[in-house]
């Protein structure tokens, strides 16, 4: 009589023991999916924060540029100035208007494209 009730507390125990293991082993497979998609995740951050770096260095030059432009408009403005001290030529003078005409629509289109992609 005891051998079968030994029988029958091995054969609970080992339905138990079956189950834990069934669950361990779904927990093990949702753990490695998770952390396979965490890799994922991982590696689309690190291209979204190198693209990210990539167009902070473009907005940079940009603006770089726009400094150099700006500061050219400058001087041609001062060299307009002293064209009308100093009686420079009609030629000179309209190619200096032209110049600054052109750089004037240039920063205003460089200014308008960064305002449309700030927004």
């Amino acid at each position: 009589m005891e051998n079968a009730v030994l029988k029958v507390n091995d054969l609970g125990l080992k339905k138990e023991l079956e189950k834990l293991f069934t669950k361990v082993k779904h927990l093990t497979e949702k753990y490695n999916s998770y952390r396979e998609e965490n890799g994922v995740l991982k590696e689309k951050m690190k291209d979204i924060e190198q693209a990210f770096s990539d167009l902070k260095i473009e907005v940079s030059n940009k603006n770089s540029e726009l400094l150099s432009k700006d500061r050219e408009l400058t001087e041609l403005k001062n060299k307009l100035l002293d064209e009308k001290k100093n009686k420079i030529s009609g030629d000179e003078k309209t190619q200096l208007k032209s110049r600054i005409k052109d750089l004037i629509v240039r920063l205003d289109t460089h200014l308008e494209q960064k305002a449309n992609t700030n927004f």
